[in-house]
């Protein structure tokens, strides 16, 4: 394989919403929903799930996630993931356009990937207000008259994702400042859509219209890193994602990200992972 498939919302959605209740059993007789989520992929579109019961193992950009019981998630768009294993899972997912995802809401996000933790457990209250929000944009989606129910199933779906997000600024133990946040995720959006051509932390600041050492504040605060280790660790990420689930060389996924010296990026490499490419392909393929 040399590269990793993307998935579209138009492709599985015209609306932009796609909602899937999963009961127990499902998983293991659905083919067509195992073969969504058990191949290697990434999405345009975040994609919330509500455990309700059951046991699932999922891989999200190398970190491995074993969820049991009750449990609400998010795989963000551009993650590469897919599923291990499920058993007698029951539950819901949505999968949502990230143009219904409102930017307040999206800060909150960027602060779950920042932790490093997409799943919650939320408490008895949320989780009878998540019960109840999926079971009402279920009814709306499934209603004999989708022409006049699309505008309540829109409303529904987007503020479904911000109780969602409300859940987990709740979850959260930093208070960050609104203005830093909001520019550290306009920085952050911009690399993953221009890490191929942008490499600077000046040139961000300056597609952002603010000084390098603004940028570099507002980032460092917000992440406890300066602009130049994400833009360094974006390509990084990338280029792991590439060795295992590709087989491209070393030399062509350097060149895919931007660099032309392969031996400069082979460096970079070594520097943030702490061994060389070939290595981690290596190790990481056993």
């Amino acid at each position: 394989m040399n590269q990793i498939p993307t998935h579209q919302i138009h492709e599985i959605s015209t609306s932009g919403i796609v909602l899937k209740h999963v009961r127990e059993g499902d998983a293991a007789q659905n083919g067509e929903l195992v073969l969504h989520v058990s191949e290697v992929h990434r999405d345009n579109y975040y994609v919330f799930f509500f455990l309700e019961s059951g046991d699932v193992r999922m891989l999200v950009d190398f970190k491995e996630y074993h969820i049991r019981d009750t449990a609400l998630g998010c795989v963000f768009p551009g993650q590469v993931h897919h599923w291990i294993a499920s058993d007698n899972v029951s539950g819901w997912a949505m999968c949502l356009d990230a143009t219904f995802v409102k930017d307040e809401w999206k800060e909150i996000f960027e602060t779950v990937l920042i932790s490093g933790n997409s799943v919650v457990v939320p408490d008895t209250g949320a989780l009878r207000d998540l019960r109840f929000c999926f079971e009402l944009l279920d009814r709306k989606m499934q209603s004999a008259d989708r022409l006049s129910a699309q505008h309540t199933v829109y409303a529904l779906a987007i503020a479904l994702s911000g109780i969602i997000a409300e859940m987990y600024r709740q979850h959260q133990t930093k208070v960050f400042n609104k203005r830093l946040m909001s520019i550290t995720l306009q920085f952050k959006t911009l690399i993953a859509s221009r890490l191929k051509t942008v490499k600077s932390p000046a040139s961000y600041a300056s597609l952002l219209h603010i000084s390098p050492a603004y940028l570099n504040e507002a980032v460092k605060k917000t992440t406890g890193f300066p602009a130049g280790y994400w833009i360094q660790s974006a390509a990084v990420l990338e280029a792991k994602r590439l060795l295992f689930y590709t087989d491209r060389s070393i030399r062509e996924i350097a060149f895919e990200l931007g660099y032309d010296d392969h031996t400069y990026f082979t460096r970079l490499f070594t520097k943030l992972s702490g061994i060389p490419p070939s290595l981690f392909r290596t190790n990481y393929r056993k």
